[in-house]
């Protein structure tokens, strides 16, 4: 029945409390836990600022603050909505009514009273009304469940499900269907099918459901059939006789004015069995449903946009960094490589982590997650290959976390002899074995309060697995030669350039352990994936060894340069490191490039490292090679006489001279 009368607007908020009415009187009232809100709600689970009610004109909208758990309204979780006389809005348990009478004219609202709920109920005899009554509510009370059920699904297939198991409780039919549009084709495809276990195969129901579609779209309305054999709107349709349906019923999923599908369902052996009151409650069902429906395909199409767009961006930032390692190796010098390195600027991230050379994006990921775990106590694996720098990770995270004025106690599992791993984790008593002339601590009660860092954990053995869980769960240790126990607090950081997840199916390492070591996961590139960190490496390395030697700093000269940077490194930071050590110890002011390892030489002239170029580049860089290596040894051979070497191969003097002065062939002293 249609009205034209409203009274001012009202909330009535029935909660823990009681009933109690509010006059929205402002243009904004806003509603939370928080007392400095107007309606103050002490329910637990709203926010301290949940949401507001505000005056659009002759309107009024409720809108979501953010809220941690949302707000419901009438049983669908909304962000923002116009508000209609008998609304119920939901915040936890607390269920807040909106009323508003005096209506401006031309404004009709729908006044749900006494007699709009027993219009089904016309016809049917006074006993039956109430047993009707109950089952009307029964299934308005489903309708509100599968409705927040809807709203939870994010799965197109998952939304389908639920909007059939449920047009099946309803209608106790044998078989329900889901068609869908496709926007490409705009055909209509079979997306979801459930029966009844007494029904058929289903294709029937879905070639019935096929002819009804332009119907269907016609119309716009829903189509029920209570005996398909007298219908004279469908007589016409002889496929249908062969199909058998004896009664069905014929949904659109409408948003807006467009029909993006249907859902149908029907009887083979009664006729009869749908009614008005199935209608309505089925259309309200579809109603809801296309909405999650659209919601899902929404989420989906996000979900494959954003999967395509990391996808985007990782080739991109492999291509990035590809293309400025190939720059890189043409530099001619370490700061030239360095200047091309740094070209972006270095994020900003909540602690420093200078000591973290790194102009790479995938170790800016890694210092990304080292801001997220570190305020928290949560144990933290760091996986990554040998010499990627797994202890300066470590240490990040201490020193960026609230326990960075205690300790930060390393030690490496596979350094300790098995028979000692014991006494040094948990310490042990004056006396306890042989040699035991004092009392000494363990590790976890060195670092009482701080970070023990354990690495290669992979090497730990079995037997001190068990007892090193023990601590972990309990927080608990016992000297080796004691029975009382010692209290500790300390967060464990372990490391392994080893497949924990291999261990443990071997049984080489304890699952429930794996499991509370592995909370966070930090995962280290290997130096050949962040090649822009090489030169700045090698700029920190040699600094560092000025500094501590007291020498000036040495160069590079660009061939060595080059070899450095081409090379992939497979002892990663560790191994750039050491060599740089070797050549400052052995080289000059400037290092030649004669004084790198062979075997990074031998890497530097492997067809490899010309993979992806024109056939033709590769040919004239190895003539080019090969001509520089036998000017430079015969030019060594005849003494550096110019002449007599150009004779000898057979080109006149000033080539010789353009040739030494294009692959700057040094004198060697």
């Amino acid at each position: 029945m249609l009205v034209n009368e409203r009274k001012p607007p009202q909330l009535i908020i029935k909660d823990g409390e009681g009933e109690r009415r509010f006059q929205i009187s402002k243009d904004v009232t806003t509603i939370g836990r928080s007392a400095e809100n107007d309606i103050e709600v002490g329910d637990l689970s709203s926010s301290r600022r949940h949401c507001q009610i505000v005056r659009q004109g002759a309107r009024w909208e409720i809108v979501d603050l953010e809220s941690r758990n949302g707000t419901l309204v009438n049983g669908i979780l909304v962000m923002q909505k116009e508000l209609a006389p008998g609304d119920l809005i939901e915040i936890g348990r607390t269920r807040l009514f909106f009323h508003e009478e005096n209506v401006p004219s031309g404004l009709p609202t729908l006044r749900l009273d006494t007699a709009y709920f027993l219009d089904p109920l016309a016809g049917l005899p006074q006993e039956g009304q109430v047993e009707a009554l109950k089952r009307e509510r029964e299934l308005f009370l489903r309708i509100l469940e599968i409705v927040k059920l809807l709203n939870t699904k994010r799965v197109l297939k998952d939304v389908l499900g639920s909007i059939l198991e449920c047009i099946l409780d309803i209608t106790a039919c044998e078989h329900a269907l889901v068609l869908l549009k496709d926007d490409a084709t705009d055909a209509f495809a079979l997306r979801a099918f459930r029966k009844m276990e007494s029904g058929l195969a289903g294709r029937e129901a879905e070639l019935v459901a096929r002819m009804l579609v332009p119907l269907l779209i016609e119309t716009g309305h829903a189509l029920i059939c209570t005996d398909a054999d007298r219908d004279e709107r469908f007589l016409g349709l002889g496929e249908m006789a062969d199909l058998a349906p004896r009664s069905f019923l014929c949904l659109p999923l409408l948003v807006g004015d467009e029909t993006i599908g249907m859902v149908y369902v029907d009887n083979h052996h009664e006729e009869g069995e749908l009614g008005e009151h199935h209608l309505r409650l089925c259309e309200i069902l579809a109603a809801q449903g296309a909405v999650a429906i659209l919601n899902a395909r929404l989420f989906e199409e996000n979900r494959r946009r954003e999967r395509e767009l990391e996808e985007a961006k990782a080739k991109l930032e492999k291509v990035t960094t590809e293309l400025k390692a190939q720059i890189m190796c043409k530099a001619e010098t370490l700061d030239e490589a360095v200047r091309i390195a740094t070209g972006a600027a270095r994020p900003a991230f909540v602690h420093s982590y200078d000591e973290i050379v790194t102009a790479s994006p995938r170790m800016y990921k890694v210092l990304e997650m080292v801001d997220k775990v570190a305020e928290s106590s949560v144990p933290v694996l760091v996986e990554g290959e040998s010499g990627t720098g797994k202890e300066l990770v470590a240490r990040a995270v201490h020193f960026a976390s609230p326990r960075a004025r205690e300790r930060f106690v390393s030690e490496n599992c596979a350094a300790i002899p098995a028979n000692l791993l014991e006494s040094e984790f948990f310490g042990y008593e004056r006396g306890a074995f042989t040699g035991a002339t004092r009392a000494k601590p363990g590790l976890f009660e060195l670092a009482h309060n701080g970070t023990l860092f354990l690495d290669e954990i992979g090497d730990m053995p079995l037997a001190l697995q068990s007892k090193f869980l023990r601590v972990l769960q309990n927080g608990e240790l016992r000297r080796v030669g004691c029975n009382k126990t010692v209290k500790v607090d300390v967060r464990i950081i372990s490391a392994t350039n080893q497949n924990i997840r291999e261990l443990v199916r071997a049984g080489r390492f304890r699952e429930d352990l794996y499991y509370r070591l592995n909370v966070i996961t930090i995962v280290l590139p290997p130096l050949r994936e962040r090649p822009e960190d090489i030169p700045l490496l090698i700029a920190h390395f040699l600094g560092k060894i000025a500094a501590r030697t007291g020498q000036p700093v040495k160069a590079l000269a660009s061939e060595t340069l080059q070899l450095l940077q081409c090379y992939e490194w497979p002892g990663n930071v560790r191994e750039l490191h050491n060599e740089l050590e070797r050549l400052a110890a052995l080289g000059a002011e400037e290092i030649a490039a004669d004084l790198v390892g062979e075997n990074i030489r031998k890497a530097g002239a492997s067809p490899a490292r010309h993979a992806g170029r024109p056939l033709k580049d590769i040919v004239k860089l190895a003539i080019e090679e090969i001509e520089e290596d036998v000017i430079s040894a015969t030019l060594q051979e005849q003494g550096w006489k110019k002449t007599t070497t150009a004779t000898l191969l057979g080109i006149s003097r000033p080539t010789l001279d353009s040739k030494i002065e294009k692959y700057r062939i040094r004198r060697s002293r």
